[in-house]
């Protein structure tokens, strides 16, 4: 009897096995023979579950899309206690930087997850650049991200005003987006992001005060 595979599976699979190999070798390395082979596969078998490359970047692509949705409704959970909205804040800030904060399974993951991630960001970022509807996506979420910022901000005194807490919580995600790219090109390492942000949001919540 033949073997029954899991379609959206394998496809998860040759998704990762793409992010090894672009990390491991560099994105002029990937080709579909090459992510095939990381995969395991063949390159027919390959092609029985992606037309080429660029359907199989989106759907590389979309998969991080889909973990950031669903960090992002953590955040907004997280954020939406008004009794510790620094620390909150932070929390929520140090989680978008890989490796930031310490994580239970890092021990069971290779020491380079984090900068993985950090490059599965910039192809997220990258590709949306060329598509409209991958951009509106992550638009609509950091919109979502900073209105919940900035209701934190505001929660914690009477003195920041509504637009003045909103361009302070872009200028968060901002400066979260920059640490991102220091570490991708290794000018910094998380230890060091985590650092920046705690101090920028402890500013930002002085500001207000």
């Amino acid at each position: 009897m033949p073997k029954i595979v899991d379609r959206t599976q394998r496809r998860d699979e040759v998704a990762a096995a793409l992010w090894r190999l672009a990390f491991r070798e560099g994105w002029d390395a990937v080709s579909l023979r090459r992510v095939a082979a990381e995969a395991g596969l063949s390159l027919g078998s390959l092609q029985h579950y992606f037309d080429g490359m660029d359907d199989l970047l989106d759907y590389s692509v979309g998969g991080v899309l889909d973990i950031l949705d669903e960090r992002l409704v953590d955040q907004l959970a997280t954020l939406a206690d008004p009794r510790h909205a620094e620390s909150s804040v932070r929390e929520v800030l140090r989680r978008m930087v890989p490796g930031a904060i310490a994580d239970p399974a890092a021990e069971r993951r290779p020491d380079d997850s984090w900068r993985i991630q950090v490059m599965a960001w910039l192809a997220v970022v990258n590709r949306a650049a060329r598509s409209p509807e991958m951009s509106a996506r992550l638009s609509a979420g950091s919109d979502r991200l900073a209105a919940a910022i900035a209701a934190a901000l505001r929660s914690s005194t009477t003195s920041y005003s509504g637009d003045d807490a909103l361009r302070d919580a872009r200028g968060l995600l901002s400066l979260v987006e920059g640490l991102l790219l220091q570490l991708a090109r290794g000018d910094i390492d998380p230890d060091e992001a985590s650092t920046v942000i705690t101090r920028f949001v402890a500013l930002a919540f002085d500001r207000g005060g």
